[in-house]
């Protein structure tokens, strides 16, 4: 995936239309599909030949889990991801391209911004990281190696240590879902619904104003900050708790 960002999209701005000509979000969405969609055909055919499986499951046979892991989502990313992501240190090299991309994400939240974010990337990303690199290390390690190693790779992949931690977050999330469910459709949704959280934040703060703030001044205050904290855990551990519980009555999948 790192290659074909790297090398086929500058192709495509230097073969192509000029970029300048293109909104950030047909450039987002361009890069999505050429530098996740590529590896995700050439991934595919490759486990297609060694494995003769050709098809992934996108079912859910356990329909109340749906409201639940699509819920678990929203607290993940703005009260735990979120609050984690300042714990980490980052060279100013970081931040600056942090920076930039977040404005520029900000500053184009279109359709085509949409698709790239909510639709393509879930889709993609979750076919190779659940669908065929999670699936296939279950083949040969525990659940909880698979799940260890396949969210790190999907925090990795991010290239920045901001998204490495909501990446490897929400990775473990979707991974223990996976374990339990073998639908990729289930991993699809909750991926789905964390890129759509981070979308619409634009729509209720000013980016361009908070991106040189504390997440706390963002929030207006500690007291905020801290009760957001308290109740993204609240929620996502009493979400947990009752999949846990759907997933007992229904055992798909290993226990991990």
């Amino acid at each position: 995936m790192i290659a074909t960002t790297v090398i086929l999209v500058p192709l495509l701005w230097f073969f192509g239309p000029d970029p300048s000509d293109m909104s950030f979000g047909a450039q987002v969405l361009i890069a999505t599909l050429l530098g996740t969609g590529i590896p995700c055909w050439i991934i595919y055919h490759i486990r297609k030949k060694k494995t003769n499986i050709s098809s992934f499951n996108l079912s859910i046979e356990n329909r109340r889990i749906i409201p639940l892991i699509v819920l678990v989502a929203i607290p993940l990313n703005l009260g735990i991801a979120g609050p984690l992501v300042e714990l980490v240190p980052m060279t100013d090299f970081f931040r600056e391209m942090i920076r930039e991309m977040v404005l520029e994400m900000a500053s184009d939240q279109g359709l085509l911004m949409f698709i790239a974010l909510v639709i393509a990337a879930p889709i993609l990303e979750e076919l190779i990281f659940r669908g065929i690199m999670l699936d296939g290390l279950l083949r040969i390690y525990s659940p909880t190696k698979a799940i260890v190693v396949s969210s790190l790779l999907f925090g990795l992949i991010h290239l920045n240590p901001a998204q490495f931690v909501g990446g490897a977050l929400v990775g473990g999330f979707m991974g223990w879902v996976y374990v339990h469910t073998r639908s990729v459709l289930a991993t699809i949704l909750i991926h789905a619904s964390f890129n759509l959280t981070a979308f619409a934040e634009s729509y209720f703060i000013d980016v361009e104003e908070a991106i040189d703030m504390s997440y706390a001044e963002v929030l207006g205050g500690m007291t905020n900050y801290v009760l957001l904290i308290f109740g993204s855990i609240v929620v996502t551990l009493g979400c947990v708790f009752i999949l846990h519980k759907e997933f007992e009555k229904s055992p798909l999948g290993l226990q991990a």
